[in-house]
C-alpha cells in the first residue's frame, strides 16, 4: 500500500489538496489561490455551492467542512456519497462555527469568508499550524512559528548527540495530535525534523509484508497533520542507520555512498551537492555529519558492503527476529559501516571547503560528537582525538592506556537486550565526554578539555540523556541510574529500561521504551508514568519537536494498541469539570414520539445478534438458499454489519451514512452523521441508535430515518486526524449497547486522552449515568483504560477491550463504577488491533460456543490474523474441569496445556470474519488462510462439521458481517461496500 496513494491522512474541517501538478497559483473553484504544496486546508462558516466542492474534490484534493448550514451540509453530504467521496476525498460537518471543531495547529490554510462574532480571528488562528496562511474575511493572515519551540534537526537532536530537547511547550498532559501513514516501517528507521517537516528514512529489511511497501524510502511529512507531502526511493544497498541526515529550513542534508545532497524541503528535489575530493579521502561514501553555524562537517571515507534489500511474505503485524545484519559485524574498518580516516568542514551556503584532517587510523562514525568549540572523535583501541571545529588542529590526541581500557574494545551487540549495533555510543557536553551503549561493557566519563579518564560506571548498555541536574542512564535489568557528572556517583535508580530503544527528553521529562508501551519519568518528581498504547520506535524513541511528541511507525507488534505514525500535543493541566455533559444533549425533533417497529425475538437487532456479541440464534438455518437481491450501500467507504429487526435490515458506514433497507432490497430511508460508524446500529424501542466516530451517539425513528437527538460523549467537539478520516479525539468508535431503554457508549483512543462512558435514556437522550476517570484509572502512574473493543453487556457489566493494561474493561451496568482493579505499573500485558483504525487486522473473530451437551465450538484467530486454530467442535470436558482462560486478542498461544479432543475438526485452512451459531447449524463466513480469493458463505452440520451448502462470494464479509432476522432471511454485508440477501429455496 503506497500510503493509500498518497492519500491525505487526516482532517477535520479540511481540504486536503495533493496538488503536486499544480501550477505555482491557480485559481480554484473555492475561490482562493492554492501553491503546489499538499496541505490541509479548512473551509468554514460558508458552505457555497455543492458541486463546487466537488469539483475542487478532484484526485489530488480532500475537501472537509464545517458549517452552522445543516441543509447544506446534508446536501453536500448526499452528492458526496453519490459520487464515491464522502468519508474519502470529502468530510462534511455540522456545527457552530463560533467553536471550531478542529484540534490547535492542525490546519495549513484556513478559508472563512466571515469575520465577526461568528467566527473569530483567534479561533481561526488557534487551527491554524505555525507557517500556515488564513484567508479571514477580507485579509490574509499568516502565523508565525511560536518562540521556544525546538526542532530534532539530527538523529540524536543535535551534534553533541545528546537526545534532550529544549522545547519549552512540550510538557504536562498530551492529547492524540494525529496518527497517520504509514503503519509500519522496515528496518532500520532513522528520523530528523526542522522547517515543520518530518524527514524519516526507512530501511532495506521486512520483517513483515506489511512493510514491503517502505523498504528503501524516504519519506517528508507534514509535522503537525502526518500529511506526507512526498517521497522518494533512498539510494539501494546503502545503510541508512548512521549520522548522515540533518533538516534545515531549506530542506534535508542526506549523506550517502556519493555525496551529501540537498533535497528541496518543498519538492524533494536536489538543490545543492557536496561532493569531497578524490584527493582527500579513501572514498566518497559520507559516514557521519553534522551541522553548526553554517558550516557542515563529515566523516568520510571507503565505499562500503551493498546491503541486500529482504521483502518478506509472511503475514502479521510485527514480531521480527534479531540477528547480525549484513555488514554489521564491525571486524574490518575498511569495510564495516561508519569507519572512515577524513575529518571535513563545508560552507554549507558556498560548498566551500573550510579543513580537513586526515588520520592513518580508522575513525568510528558511531563514536564522533560535538559541543560548542570542538569536534571529538574516537578510534577504537587507538585514541580519543578533539579537533578545533574553526580550523580544523588538533586540540588533544589522548592514548592513554587507562582510557583505552576502561573504554573497551566494541562489543557485537545486535541483540534485543544491548540494542543496534549502527547505534552512536559518545556524547558530550561543555566539560564532559560520555561513552556507553549497547556496544559497551561499561560507561565511561572523560574530560571533554584533554580527553583523560574521569570515571568509570560498572554497566555499559545504557541509553543516557544529559540534564542539568544529572545524567540519566536508562538500563535493562535494574541497571538504569541518575548519575553525578563530576564523580558519576549514583543520585538515584530509574525505571527499567525494556530492551533495544533510545531515552530521550523534553524538558519536564525523559522517556523509553518499558515492558510494553512507554516509561516517562518525570525529572521533577522521579515519579513514573506510563504511555501504554505505544513504545517508542527502535531506533529512533521518542523525538521531541515543533511542540509535539512523535512515535513510529513501527516494525515489531510488542504490547501495542496504536501502529502507524503518532503524534501527542502538549495541553497543559487542562481537565474536564463535572460540567462537562451540561450542553451535550442535542434535540433534533420537538417531537420524540415514534412509530412501533415490531422486533421478533428472532430478529437480529443488534452487532452479533444480542448484547453478549455470541453469535447465536434460535433460528432454523435454511437447507438451501439462493440470493434473493444486492444493493450497492457504499462507495469507497467500509460498511458495517447489518442489522435486522421488524421486516427492516440497517446499514452504516464509515462516511458516516445509515441506511435503511426493506426486506425486498428497496431503500427506506437514508440519514447523516458528522463522522464515521464502525459498528452498526442497535434497534430498540421504535428507535434507531448509533455510535459515531464524530463523538456523539444518535438516535433516528427505525421506520422513517427521522432525527431524533445526539448527545456528545466526548467532552467537546475536537477533530484531529486519524489515518483517512477526522474523528474526534474521544470517538465512540466501539458502537453501543442497549437494554431496557438504556443507551450505553464509550468514548476514547486512549487512556491519556480519557475515556469518558455514558448511560442514556433512549427515548430522550438524557443523562443518567457517567463515569469520566477510567482514563486514570491509576493517577501515580498517569494510566487507565484504553477504548479498543467494540461494547458488550456481560453479567449485569458493560464491557470493552481496554488496551495494553487492562485487558478487558468492566463497569457497573447501573451506576457505570469501573470495576477494574487499579494496576500501579508501568507496563503492558495485551495487544490490540482495533477493528476501526486496522481493519485488515482486527476483522477476524473467534468462536467458543458450548453446546446443550457440553461440547463446545472453538474457533480461536488472533488479533492480527497470522495466527489460528481450525474450526473444531471439541468433546465436553470431564466433571468438574474448566477450561483455560484465553487471552482476548488470542495473540499468546498457550503451551503445555493438555490437548482436548475434537469430534471433527475443519482442516480447510481457514479464517472467518462472521459466525452464526444455531442449534444445529454453524453459518461461517471467511476466506482460505492461503487465498484470499476463495470468499464463502457456508452452512455447516454442527455434529459432524460436514458442510450442508456453501455460497461463493466476491468479496470478504465484514466483521460480524452475517445476520439473520425471523423470517429467515440472511444478509451480508462486505468490503466492497454490497449489502446481500440470501433467502431459503
Amino acid at each position: 500500500m503506497m500510503i493509500a496513494s498518497l492519500r491525505f491522512s487526516c482532517v477535520l474541517l479540511l481540504v486536503a489538496f495533493f496538488s503536486g501538478q499544480l501550477a505555482e497559483a491557480v485559481e480554484n473553484p473555492l475561490g482562493v489561490k492554492l501553491g503546489q504544496k499538499r496541505g490541509l486546508i479548512a473551509l468554514v462558516g460558508s458552505v457555497g455551492e455543492p458541486e463546487e466542492i466537488l469539483h475542487a474534490a478532484n484526485d489530488d484534493r480532500t475537501i472537509y467542512v464545517q458549517s452552522d448550514d445543516a441543509k447544506a451540509i446534508r446536501k453536500l453530504q448526499t452528492l458526496a456519497e453519490q459520487k464515491g467521496l464522502l468519508g474519502t476525498r470529502i468530510f462534511a460537518v455540522v456545527g457552530d462555527t463560533k467553536k471550531l471543531h478542529l484540534g490547535s495547529n492542525l490546519a495549513d490554510v484556513v478559508v472563512s469568508p466571515r469575520s465577526g462574532r461568528d467566527i473569530t480571528e483567534q479561533e481561526v488562528l488557534r487551527i491554524l499550524r505555525p507557517r500556515g496562511l488564513a484567508y479571514f474575511g477580507t485579509r490574509t493572515v499568516h502565523k508565525p512559528v511560536p518562540e521556544g519551540i525546538d526542532e530534532w534537526s539530527h538523529p540524536y537532536h543535535g551534534p553533541d548527540n545528546n537526545p534532550q530537547s529544549t522545547d519549552r511547550y512540550v510538557r504536562g498532559e498530551f492529547r492524540t495530535q494525529f496518527l497517520a501513514y504509514p503503519k509500519f516501517s522496515p528496518m532500520p528507521e532513522q528520523t530528523v525534523i526542522a522547517g515543520g517537516r518530518i524527514y524519516k528514512a526507512m530501511g532495506h529489511i521486512a520483517h513483515k509484508a506489511n512493510q514491503n511497501a517502505m523498504l528503501n524510502t524516504l519519506l517528508c511529512v507534514n509535522a503537525y497533520n502526518g500529511t506526507i507531502l512526498w517521497q522518494k526511493k533512498n539510494p539501494p544497498g546503502f545503510m541508512i542507520h548512521r549520522n548522515t541526515m540533518i533538516a534545515s529550513e531549506e530542506g534535508l542534508f542526506l549523506g550517502e555512498h556519493e555525496s551529501c545532497k540537498l533535497l528541496d524541503a518543498e519538492t524533494g528535489e536536489v538543490v545543492r551537492e557536496y561532493v569531497v575530493p578524490k584527493e582527500l579521502a579513501d572514498g566518497p561514501t559520507w559516514k557521519w555529519m553534522a551541522m553548526e553555524d553554517g558550516v557542515l562537517y563529515a566523516l568520510v571515507g571507503n565505499r562500503e558492503i551493498k546491503v541486500d534489500t529482504q521483502k518478506s511474505n509472511r503475514r502479521g503485524l510485527g514480531h521480527w527476529p534479531w540477528g547480525m545484519w549484513q555488514g554489521h559485524d564491525y571486524g574490518d574498518p575498511n569495510k564495516a559501516f561508519g569507519f572512515g580516516r577524513t575529518l571535513i568542514a563545508f560552507d554549507v551556503k558556498t560548498k566551500k571547503i573550510l579543513w580537513h584532517y586526515r588520520d592513518k587510523e580508522f575513525l568510528d562514525a558511531r563514536g564522533i560528537c560535538m559541543n560548542k568549540g570542538r569536534l571529538f572523535a574516537f578510534s577504537p583501541e587507538k585514541y580519543l582525538v578533539a579537533i578545533d571545529k574553526q580550523d580544523g588542529s588538533v586540540l588533544f590526541k589522548n592514548s592513554d592506556k587507562d582510557l583505552l581500557a576502561a573504554i573497551g574494545p566494541n562489543g557485537r551487540a545486535q541483540h534485543y537486550v544491548t540494542g543496534y549495533a549502527t547505534t552512536c555510543y559518545i556524547k558530550c557536553n561543555e566539560h564532559y565526554l560520555f561513552f556507553a551503549g549497547p556496544q559497551r561493557a561499561k560507561m565511561v566519563s572523560a574530560s571533554a578539555s584533554s580527553g583523560k579518564l574521569a570515571w568509570t560506571h560498572p554497566a555499559g548498555n545504557l541509553q543516557l540523556v544529559l540534564r542539568d541536574d544529572a545524567v540519566y542512564a536508562a538500563g535493562p535489568n535494574t541497571t538504569g541510574v541518575r548519575l553525578d557528572y563530576a564523580t558519576g556517583k549514583t543520585i538515584s535508580g530509574l525505571p527499567t529500561r525494556r530492551a533495544c530503544t533510545r531515552a530521550t527528553g523534553c524538558v519536564d521529562s525523559i522517556f523509553y521504551r518499558t515492558s510494553g508501551g512507554t516509561v516517562r519519568v518525570m525529572t521533577e518528581t522521579q515519579a513514573a508514568h506510563h504511555i501504554a498504547p505505544m513504545r517508542p520506535p527502535c531506533q529512533d524513541g521518542v523525538i521531541i519537536s515543533n511542540g509535539q511528541l512523535y512515535w513510529g511507525p513501527w516494525m515489531c507488534g510488542c504490547q501495542l494498541s496504536l501502529y502507524g505514525h503518532v503524534s501527542l500535543a502538549p495541553v497543559g493541566d487542562a481537565t474536564f469539570g463535572d460540567d462537562v455533559y451540561d450542553t451535550a444533549l442535542s434535540i433534533s425533533s420537538p417531537n420524540q414520539q415514534v412509530s412501533e417497529l415490531k422486533v421478533a425475538a428472532n430478529d437480529w437487532p443488534s452487532y452479533r445478534g444480542s448484547n453478549a456479541r455470541n453469535d447465536v440464534t434460535q433460528n432454523t438455518i435454511p437447507a438451501k438458499v439462493e440470493l434473493a437481491w444486492t444493493q450497492q450501500v457504499s462507495q469507497g467507504a467500509l460498511p458495517t454489519a447489518p442489522v435486522a429487526a421488524g421486516g427492516l435490515v440497517f446499514v452504516a458506514n464509515r462516511a458516516g451514512a445509515v441506511h435503511a433497507f426493506s426486506a425486498e432490497g428497496k431503500t427506506i430511508w437514508k440519514s447523516y452523521t458528522n463522522g464515521p460508524i464502525y459498528y452498526p446500529p442497535a434497534i430498540d424501542g421504535g428507535r434507531l441508535f448509533v455510535g459515531c466516530a464524530d463523538g456523539h451517539v444518535y438516535a433516528f425513528e427505525a421506520k422513517t430515518g427521522r432525527a431524533l437527538w445526539d448527545f456528545r460523549v466526548a467532552p467537546e467537539d475536537r477533530l484531529v486526524p486519524i489515518f483517512d478520516q477526522a474523528i474526534s479525539t474521544w470517538p465512540v468508535a466501539g458502537g453501543v449497547a442497549v437494554q431496557n431503554g438504556t443507551v450505553y457508549a464509550a468514548a476514547g483512543f486512549t487512556h491519556y486522552d480519557g475515556t469518558y462512558v455514558v448511560a442514556l435514556d433512549g427515548a430522550t437522550g438524557k443523562l443518567k449515568a457517567k463515569n469520566l476517570t477510567s482514563g486514570k484509572l491509576s493517577p501515580k502512574v498517569n494510566s487507565g483504560i484504553s477504548l479498543q473493543g467494540n461494547l458488550s453487556i456481560v453479567n449485569n457489566e458493560l464491557r470493552f477491550l481496554a488496551g495494553g493494561v487492562y485487558e478487558v474493561a468492566r463497569y457497573d451496568l447501573a451506576t457505570l463504577k469501573c470495576l477494574n482493579t487499579p494496576k500501579v505499573q508501568v507496563n503492558s500485558q495485551f495487544r490490540t488491533a482495533f477493528y476501526p483504525y486496522y481493519p485488515e487486522y482486527g476483522k477476524y473473530v473467534s468462536l467458543e460456543h458450548t453446546c446443550p451437551d457440553g461440547s463446545t465450538l472453538c474457533h480461536d484467530a488472533s488479533y492480527e490474523g497470522n495466527q489460528f486454530s481450525n474450526l473444531a467442535l471439541q468433546e465436553p470436558l470431564p466433571a468438574g474441569a474448566s477450561r483455560s482462560p484465553k487471552e482476548a486478542a488470542r495473540w499468546n498461544r498457550r503451551r503445555g496445556e493438555t490437548p482436548i479432543k475434537s469430534r471433527w475438526q475443519d482442516n480447510g485452512n481457514r479464517r472467518f470474519t462472521s459466525f452464526v451459531v444455531s442449534k444445529d447449524n454453524l453459518l461461517a463466513a471467511g476466506h482460505s488462510g492461503s487465498d484470499f480469493g476463495d470468499v464463502f458463505l457456508a452452512s455447516l452440520n454442527v455434529k459432524d462439521g460436514r458442510p450442508v451448502w456453501t455460497q461463493k462470494l466476491k468479496s470478504l464479509p465484514v466483521k460480524g458481517g452475517v445476520a439473520i432476522d425471523a423470517e429467515l432471511r440472511i444478509f451480508v454485508t462486505d468490503e466492497s461496500g454490497k449489502l446481500l440477501c440470501f433467502r431459503g429455496k
